[in-house]
């Protein structure tokens, strides 16, 4: 990615597919799903902390569902489960957050935890 892709404070550029899945035991099972920062665990927004090793500046990774931001720590009902395995799809992009943009490698991680009803 080039830096004139995120030229501003609040740009964003390289949204990618990120397909979580999970294995559910039986079908028709109420889930609720709760999307958290793994490096933050207090984060309530949609932008990840950097994780370990990440050494670019002004730059981090913001994940979508449905084409919007999510809010970490917010559940929301999935619904009725599928016997057997199961994507979950979200988008990631990155995001400019400050001044100065430094090149280098940025990685963000986060926790998906479906809880069964």
């Amino acid at each position: 990615m080039s830096a004139d892709q995120l030229a501003v404070v609040g740009s964003d550029a390289g949204e990618k597919p990120v397909v979580m899945s999970m294995s559910c035991p039986s079908a028709n099972i109420d889930v609720e799903m709760v999307l958290a920062d793994a490096n933050d665990a207090g984060n309530r927004g949609s932008v990840l902390a950097p994780a370990s090793g990440s050494d670019a500046g002004g730059v981090r990774v913001e994940m979508l569902r449905g084409g919007s931001p999510v809010q970490f720590g917010q559940s929301w009902r999935h619904g009725g489960s599928s016997k057997g395995s199961q994507d979950i799809p979200f988008t990631a992009r990155y995001v400019r957050t400050s001044d100065p943009l430094h090149p280098g490698q940025i990685v963000g991680e986060a926790v998906l935890t479906a809880t069964y009803r």
